[in-house]
Protein backbone atom coordinates (compact mmCIF):
# COMPACT_ATOMS: atom_id res chain seq x y z
CA UNK A 1 0.00 0.00 0.00
CA UNK A 2 1.90 3.14 -1.32
CA UNK A 3 -0.37 5.74 0.93
CA UNK A 4 0.93 5.04 4.69
CA UNK A 5 -1.64 7.18 5.67
CA UNK A 6 -4.17 4.56 4.46
CA UNK A 7 -3.40 2.10 7.10
CA UNK A 8 -4.21 4.44 9.83
CA UNK A 9 -7.41 5.41 8.01
CA UNK A 10 -8.35 1.84 7.91
CA UNK A 11 -7.69 1.21 11.64
CA UNK A 12 -9.15 4.42 12.63
CA UNK A 13 -12.14 3.77 10.52
CA UNK A 14 -12.52 0.23 11.93
CA UNK A 15 -12.28 1.55 15.11
CA UNK A 16 -14.62 4.23 14.90
CA UNK A 17 -17.32 1.30 13.49
CA UNK A 18 -16.56 -0.55 17.29
CA UNK A 19 -17.86 2.46 19.15
CA UNK A 20 -14.23 3.59 19.64
CA UNK A 21 -13.40 7.32 19.25
CA UNK A 22 -9.25 7.63 18.47
CA UNK A 23 -7.16 8.15 16.45
CA UNK A 24 -4.18 6.35 14.97
CA UNK A 25 -0.63 6.94 14.11
CA UNK A 26 1.95 5.01 11.59
CA UNK A 27 5.28 5.57 11.58
CA UNK A 28 7.42 2.73 9.69
CA UNK A 29 9.46 0.39 11.80
CA UNK A 30 13.28 -0.98 11.49
CA UNK A 31 13.11 -4.18 8.93
CA UNK A 32 15.42 -7.39 8.51
CA UNK A 33 17.61 -7.12 5.12
CA UNK A 34 15.64 -9.98 4.24
CA UNK A 35 12.41 -7.83 4.04
CA UNK A 36 14.35 -5.10 2.56
CA UNK A 37 15.36 -7.26 -0.18
CA UNK A 38 11.75 -8.71 -0.99
CA UNK A 39 10.54 -4.85 -0.67
CA UNK A 40 8.57 -5.18 2.32
CA UNK A 41 7.99 -2.97 5.02
CA UNK A 42 6.75 -2.92 8.82
CA UNK A 43 4.00 -0.51 9.81
CA UNK A 44 3.97 0.23 12.90
CA UNK A 45 -0.19 1.09 13.74
CA UNK A 46 -0.48 2.99 17.31
CA UNK A 47 -3.76 3.56 18.48
CA UNK A 48 -3.88 6.49 20.41
CA UNK A 49 -4.83 6.25 23.78
CA UNK A 50 -5.86 9.35 25.06
CA UNK A 51 -9.26 9.84 25.44
CA UNK A 52 -10.15 6.21 25.81
CA UNK A 53 -11.35 5.15 29.58
CA UNK A 54 -8.74 2.13 31.14
CA UNK A 55 -11.83 -0.41 30.61
CA UNK A 56 -12.05 0.42 26.51
CA UNK A 57 -8.16 -0.22 26.42
CA UNK A 58 -8.69 -3.42 28.16
CA UNK A 59 -11.09 -4.80 26.01
CA UNK A 60 -9.49 -3.81 23.19
CA UNK A 61 -6.00 -5.34 23.97
CA UNK A 62 -8.70 -8.51 25.30
CA UNK A 63 -7.64 -11.50 27.14
CA UNK A 64 -3.98 -12.56 26.66
CA UNK A 65 -3.88 -9.84 23.54
CA UNK A 66 -6.63 -11.62 21.70
CA UNK A 67 -8.39 -8.62 20.24
CA UNK A 68 -5.28 -6.11 19.90
CA UNK A 69 -3.75 -9.67 17.85
CA UNK A 70 -6.82 -9.56 16.14
CA UNK A 71 -6.76 -6.54 14.83
CA UNK A 72 -2.99 -6.95 13.65
CA UNK A 73 -4.14 -10.02 11.81
CA UNK A 74 -7.20 -8.40 9.93
CA UNK A 75 -4.97 -5.09 9.66
CA UNK A 76 -2.12 -7.81 7.85
CA UNK A 77 -4.46 -9.54 5.45
CA UNK A 78 -6.79 -6.68 4.51
CA UNK A 79 -3.77 -4.25 3.70
CA UNK A 80 -2.30 -6.80 1.88
CA UNK A 81 -5.10 -7.85 0.27
CA UNK A 82 -3.43 -6.08 -3.36
CA UNK A 83 -1.29 -9.57 -3.67
CA UNK A 84 -2.01 -12.45 -5.69
CA UNK A 85 -3.26 -15.48 -3.35
CA UNK A 86 -0.60 -17.48 -4.09
CA UNK A 87 1.98 -15.07 -2.70
CA UNK A 88 2.66 -17.10 0.92
CA UNK A 89 5.96 -15.53 1.26
CA UNK A 90 6.99 -12.24 2.40
CA UNK A 91 7.93 -11.02 -0.86
CA UNK A 92 6.25 -7.02 -1.43
CA UNK A 93 4.26 -8.31 1.98
CA UNK A 94 4.01 -5.31 4.38
CA UNK A 95 4.11 -5.92 8.37
CA UNK A 96 1.51 -4.29 10.41
CA UNK A 97 1.99 -4.19 14.35
CA UNK A 98 -1.21 -2.55 15.83
CA UNK A 99 0.07 -0.92 19.46
CA UNK A 100 -1.72 0.21 22.57
CA UNK A 101 -1.15 1.80 25.35
CA UNK A 102 2.54 0.20 25.28
CA UNK A 103 1.01 -3.72 25.16
CA UNK A 104 2.88 -4.86 21.87
CA UNK A 105 6.57 -3.24 22.86
CA UNK A 106 6.10 -5.00 26.30
CA UNK A 107 4.99 -8.10 24.66
CA UNK A 108 7.73 -8.01 22.34
CA UNK A 109 10.21 -7.76 25.53
CA UNK A 110 8.63 -10.78 27.03
CA UNK A 111 9.35 -12.75 23.99
CA UNK A 112 12.93 -11.61 24.21
CA UNK A 113 13.26 -12.92 27.63
CA UNK A 114 11.28 -16.15 26.44
CA UNK A 115 13.55 -16.64 23.69
CA UNK A 116 16.83 -15.90 25.65
CA UNK A 117 15.31 -18.45 28.40
CA UNK A 118 14.86 -20.97 25.81
CA UNK A 119 17.66 -20.72 23.62
CA UNK A 120 19.59 -21.09 27.63
CA UNK A 121 17.65 -24.61 28.30
CA UNK A 122 18.18 -25.72 25.41
CA UNK A 123 22.07 -25.21 25.50
CA UNK A 124 22.62 -26.57 29.27
CA UNK A 125 19.68 -30.03 28.40
CA UNK A 126 20.51 -30.15 25.09
CA UNK A 127 17.30 -31.01 24.48
CA UNK A 128 14.00 -29.14 22.65
CA UNK A 129 12.44 -26.94 24.31
CA UNK A 130 9.08 -26.03 23.42
CA UNK A 131 6.88 -23.24 23.67
CA UNK A 132 3.26 -23.12 23.97
CA UNK A 133 0.21 -20.87 23.90
CA UNK A 134 1.75 -18.56 20.99
CA UNK A 135 -0.13 -16.32 18.49
CA UNK A 136 1.31 -16.97 15.07
CA UNK A 137 2.73 -13.42 14.98
CA UNK A 138 4.35 -14.03 18.53
CA UNK A 139 5.92 -17.37 17.10
CA UNK A 140 7.22 -15.66 13.69
CA UNK A 141 8.67 -12.90 16.21
CA UNK A 142 10.58 -15.15 18.50
CA UNK A 143 11.59 -17.19 15.01
CA UNK A 144 13.31 -14.27 13.91
CA UNK A 145 14.70 -13.13 17.00
CA UNK A 146 16.30 -16.89 17.05
CA UNK A 147 17.50 -16.38 13.41
CA UNK A 148 20.70 -14.75 14.88
CA UNK A 149 22.12 -18.02 16.76
CA UNK A 150 23.97 -20.25 14.64
CA UNK A 151 23.99 -23.03 16.78
CA UNK A 152 19.87 -22.71 17.22
CA UNK A 153 17.11 -23.88 15.09
CA UNK A 154 13.25 -23.05 15.11
CA UNK A 155 9.85 -24.53 13.50
CA UNK A 156 6.40 -24.41 14.35
CA UNK A 157 4.26 -27.53 14.54
CA UNK A 158 0.79 -28.61 15.10
CA UNK A 159 -2.63 -26.99 13.80
CA UNK A 160 -4.16 -23.88 15.51
CA UNK A 161 -5.00 -23.21 18.05
CA UNK A 162 -2.61 -26.32 18.91
CA UNK A 163 0.00 -24.63 17.15
CA UNK A 164 3.51 -24.54 18.73
CA UNK A 165 6.98 -23.36 18.62
CA UNK A 166 10.10 -25.76 18.96
CA UNK A 167 13.74 -24.66 20.06
CA UNK A 168 16.42 -26.91 19.36
CA UNK A 169 20.28 -27.49 18.83
CA UNK A 170 20.85 -27.28 14.97
CA UNK A 171 21.99 -30.80 14.72
CA UNK A 172 25.80 -30.87 13.28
Amino acid sequence: MEDTSASANWLQELLSLMGYATSVDISIAEVSPEQVAAGSKNYWLEINAHGLQDHQIQRLIGKDGIVIDSLQYLSSILLNRHLPSDNAETENRNFYTVELNGYRSNRIADLQALAENAVRQVRETQTEFVIKQLSSADRRHIHQLLEDFPDIETHSQGREPNRHLIVKLLQS
